[in-house]
């Protein structure tokens, strides 16, 4: 069997923030236990490499984090971490110094996203002590910090510059919010190691939203597949609610599920140009794939 570039794990969809870009949570709230993460890296480390523990839910609000990474660690697989950072602070540096992380990505847009009683210095500032930390221990992984929010209306302009401001003390960096508009660079390099990762508000596919397509391509089941904390498998990390149930890991093994006759008719329909599912054709982010054709 081929290996997949990454699998998403939503090792819990807990999060302690409400952002605007994600649509309200349907399912009960749910963290996977570590001995079910633990078979399931066991079989994971024959399919791919590398997991991200994330669908929705925020990783730091577990205090368990450090066993599920010693877990893929044990396994050799390299894991990803996506957090808002709302609740980082000196208890969470131990974690993530752990050597199985290959990449942080800090949403920072997030707090844009919600209401705060703490100021926007107060966000950044513990997610930059870490940084500042890791680099001390230098670290190894990446830290990206995610500005997910650039659309034509500059909506997010003045909120993003404030972000450079202090990006660019703090950094030494010459960041000019004009420039990044007008060129949209995806990444920028602000120290070793350390990035500002771009890209756009997008929205996530629903079965009440308007059909699209009902052709074109994905790299769902192609680069990746997703599991949800529930142990539902899904073709993608933005199937949330498991509209496509392609089984579940406490029923069947990942090999059972990535062969069975869904699985292969998603695939064939993708290699087609063909969009079977009905999610698929109501996905409006898939589309950004075929401009990139």
């Amino acid at each position: 069997m081929k290996k997949f570039r990454k699998v998403h794990i939503e090792i819990t969809n807990i999060c302690n923030l409400k952002c605007t870009f994600c649509p309200p949570k349907i399912l009960p709230n749910k963290s996977m236990d570590l001995e079910l993460f633990e078979k399931l890296n066991k079989e994971l480390k024959e399919v791919t490499n590398e997991l991200a523990y994330h669908i929705v839910g925020d990783p730091l609000v577990l205090s368990s984090l450090n066993d599920f990474l010693n877990i893929s660690k044990e396994n050799s697989l390299r894991v990803n971490i996506t957090t808002t950072a709302n609740n980082i602070s000196q208890k969470h540096y131990e974690t993530l110094l752990n050597s199985a992380i290959k990449q942080i990505n800090f949403s920072i847009n997030s707090y844009n996203a919600n209401s705060h009683k703490k100021s926007l210095d107060e966000y950044l500032e513990p997610i930059i002590d870490f940084v500042k930390f890791a680099q001390k221990q230098v670290h190894e992984y990446f830290i990206n910090f995610r500005i997910w929010n650039l659309d034509e209306e500059k909506s997010a302009k003045e909120f993003n510059k404030k972000v450079f401001d202090r990006l660019n003390k703090e950094f030494n960096t010459s960041l000019n919010i004009d420039e990044i508009y007008k060129e949209k660079p995806k990444n920028i390099k602000i120290a070793r190691k350390v990035f500002i990762n771009f890209d756009e508000y997008f929205n996530w596919p629903d079965l009440k939203n308007e059909t699209i397509s009902e052709t074109g391509f994905c790299y769902g089941l192609n680069s990746h597949f997703g599991i949800l904390a529930s142990g539902d498998v899904v073709p993608c990390c933005l199937d949330k609610d498991a509209r496509i149930n392609l089984g579940n890991i406490k029923n069947s093994s990942i090999k059972e599920i990535l062969n069975s006759q869904r699985v292969k008719d998603i695939k064939a329909g993708f290699k087609n140009n063909m969009l079977v599912e009905e999610l698929c054709q109501k996905c409006e982010y898939r589309t950004r794939f075929e401009k990139e054709k």
